[in-house]
């Protein structure tokens, strides 16, 4: 494991919304940890052109099973996932999950 997974220590589970029939239901896909940390809503318009209001950054092992449109929770805090970029390069490689915070 590189030396940046010493910092994934908030755990967060990742719920995705699937169909049957007519209904819908989020349903789990995994647990994981991860490193939260409040963003900067300019880096967020720059990656993803929205507009965030409670923007966060949640960085990941590289493979964890998390897309755009995604909702995460962490204790009792949920996150809409809207972009997540692959930075599998280097000697840390990782995902940067930009999410807004659920209020």
């Amino acid at each position: 494991m590189s030396s940046i997974s010493k910092f994934f220590t908030t755990k967060f589970s990742t719920y995705r919304q699937e169909w049957t029939g007519d209904s819908s239901a989020n349903v789990l896909q995994e647990t994981f940890y991860g490193w939260l940390e409040q963003g900067v809503a300019d880096i967020y318009q720059e990656y993803s052109k929205l507009e965030f209001s409670k923007a966060y950054t949640i960085i990941c092992p590289v493979g964890t099973d998390v897309s755009e449109g995604d909702r995460l929770t962490q204790g009792t805090d949920a996150y809409h996932v809207r972009f997540v970029i692959d930075r599998n390069k280097g000697s840390n490689p990782h995902l940067v999950v930009l999410a807004e915070k659920v209020i």
